[in-house]
């Protein structure tokens, strides 16, 4: 997945994306679900920050891929943490 990324010149979403990278690592490293839910926050944070960036161009390629990529890794998100919610209120 990552490949789709390089091709992108923007010095917001390369900061964006680094501080994501670095959440994910802690979500996937996180022993519990509270850790997980604040780390999925923050990368959940930064993806909005990029749906809502005040230097979007709608006729830039790279500004068009930043929010479909953000878009989609936001779904996967909310319901990574829909489930587990889910999954931890059926205990």
């Amino acid at each position: 997945m990552e490949f789709e990324y390089q091709g992108i010149k923007c010095s917001i979403f390369g900061d964006a994306e680094n501080v994501i990278k670095k959440a994910e690592v802690k979500f996937r490293e996180a022993r519990n679900l509270m850790e997980k839910q604040y780390y999925s926050q923050d990368i959940l944070l930064e993806l909005e920050s990029l749906l809502s960036c005040s230097d979007y161009n709608s006729g830039n390629p790279d500004c068009i891929s930043c929010h479909s990529i953000s878009r989609r890794r936001i779904k996967d998100y909310e319901h990574l943490v829909n489930n587990e919610t889910e999954e931890y209120s059926d205990r």
